[in-house]
């Protein structure tokens, strides 16, 4: 809750900052930053020659699904992750029309699922089987943090309210992965959490796109690697839509 209310305040004091600089509109270059840290230079004056670079501190809100032996779209709507993406605007032309995007990015994986993973340590598989609620347990839910780099072609229209489209992807590597539940037993709350999944994949690439205005954006995300790595394992790859913040 605290970090959507902090997110709320500095999509406020971005979007009100809009109407002062209309003059901005025409021009290729700008002493002003884009986004909720519009008056940030640094340590030094900002160099006016320089060309307007947007999409540099991205925060993504994000539904998180899986497709595969489940079908999309079964996961309850309060399975809500989230990447933080820091990355370098590249410009190809003059107007900063046409960019690529490359940098670092860390990403929260969260799925509130209604079903139990299974591990098959003699086999080294991991299985799925349906939970049942309530009966003492309250909530389930899968958890993944990546590291990873993502790559972006930008395009852009000019002037300061512009409409962009970025594509691309990103390849990353699991830092962890655990289901975590609830119960709730005589009265008492109790919670576990299991990482001992014996074919977790730690590899993760995907493609990407992104469709907005300014500093305002939707995001996909569709991963072709899957959760487990053995032939007999649940086939479960994740993919993620959501809205998408340039702070800077």
């Amino acid at each position: 809750m605290k970090i959507l209310i902090a997110l709320l305040t500095l999509i406020l004091v971005s979007t009100g900052l809009k109407a002062q600089y209309l003059e901005e509109e025409q021009g290729l270059v700008s002493r002003y930053r884009p986004g909720a840290m519009w008056f940030y230079s640094g340590f030094s004056n900002y160099d006016t020659t320089k060309l307007r670079k947007y999409d540099r501190l991205i925060v993504d809100i994000l539904y998180n699904d899986w497709q595969g032996d489940r079908s999309p779209l079964k996961s309850p709507w309060s399975s809500i992750g989230f990447n933080v993406n820091v990355m370098f605007d590249v410009p190809f032309t003059k107007a900063n029309t046409i960019g690529l995007g490359w940098g670092v990015a860390f990403s929260h994986y969260n799925n509130r699922t209604p079903i139990g993973f299974e591990s098959n340590y003699t086999e080294g598989s991991t299985t799925t089987f349906p939970l049942i609620f309530p009966n003492n347990l309250d909530w389930s839910k899968y958890n993944a943090n990546y590291i990873e780099i993502p790559l972006e072609l930008r395009f852009r229209t000019k002037g300061y309210q512009h409409f962009k489209f970025f594509v691309g992807g990103k390849i990353g590597y699991q830092l962890n992965a655990y289901t975590k539940t609830k119960e709730t037993i005589q009265g008492k709350s109790y919670k576990f959490k299991n990482y001992n999944f014996p074919d977790r994949n730690p590899r993760r690439y995907g493609l990407t796109a992104r469709v907005g205005i300014r500093n305002w954006s939707v995001y996909a995300a569709y991963y072709f690697s899957g959760l487990f790595t053995h032939e007999n394992s649940v086939q479960l790859s994740p993919i993620t839509a959501g809205i998408s913040i340039a702070l800077f």
